[in-house]
């Protein structure tokens, strides 16, 4: 797993997201609608690459009362695009002092699923996206890599294993997935991918025609070299 816990039966995945919101002392300006998706979206591929789907949604708003139907909305937004129903959505407000700049936090718990165990090596390894933080999601939403293909390659089982890519950049995940070994791409390795924009997607060897079919934009094979 990545960045999962296990507690007990079910799988544990969070993200949050900070000073993005509709407040006017926010970092980035974006609808409140729009940086929950975002945030739930990430929070979903962390069970994705835990082989899990969620059941459970908990909602952490400290952004206001006016916010929360927005902020749902964005979590069912994610849900949608999956073709899954979205479960229930529980959790709380900071009702209590007023914020000056956006806050919100979802936690998913989920069940994982049954499926055809590979070790990482045995899988042909692609990014898919492009690494984006900020405004630059905003600018570039086309190549922010998307939801719906990423689900149904992973539930055909033509994507054997996601790996969303986070803050800390491509090059910090190439290390955690492959070790010593040398891993080229075009990509800037070190830059922050913000919401997950580049997500590494393990393909089956047999299955690499399949997955052309699905990822059209921004679909890049990786180059890897023993040390």
């Amino acid at each position: 797993m990545r960045n999962a816990i296990k507690v007990d039966e079910l799988i544990a995945t969070t993200d949050n997201a900070a000073a993005i919101g509709e407040k006017p002392q926010d970092v980035v300006s974006a609808s409140d609608q729009l940086t929950a998706y975002l945030t739930a979206r990430v929070t979903f591929l962390e069970q994705l690459a835990a082989n899990a789907l969620p059941t459970h949604v908990l909602l952490a708003n400290f952004s206001g009362d006016a916010a929360w139907s927005r902020y749902v909305a964005g979590i069912q937004q994610v849900f949608d695009e999956a073709g899954l129903n979205c479960p229930q959505i529980d959790g709380s407000t900071e009702s209590n002092m007023p914020t000056v700049q956006s806050g919100l936090s979802i936690t998913m718990l989920g069940e994982q699923q049954q499926r055809t165990p590979y070790k990482h090596e045995q899988l042909i390894w692609y990014t898919y996206g492009l690494p984006l933080v900020g405004n630059e999601v905003l600018a570039q939403p086309e190549d922010v890599a998307q939801l719906q293909p990423i689900f149904q390659a992973w539930k055909e089982e033509i994507v054997q294993q996601v790996w969303p890519v986070g803050s800390k950049g491509l090059q910090v995940e190439f290390t955690r997935l492959f070790g010593n070994q040398q891993v080229t791409s075009s990509l800037d390795v070190e830059k922050t991918a913000g919401p997950c924009a580049v997500i590494l997607l393990g393909v089956h060897p047999e299955k690499e025609q399949l997955a052309q079919k699905f990822f059209l934009r921004n679909f890049e094979k990786l180059r890897k070299t023993a040390l």
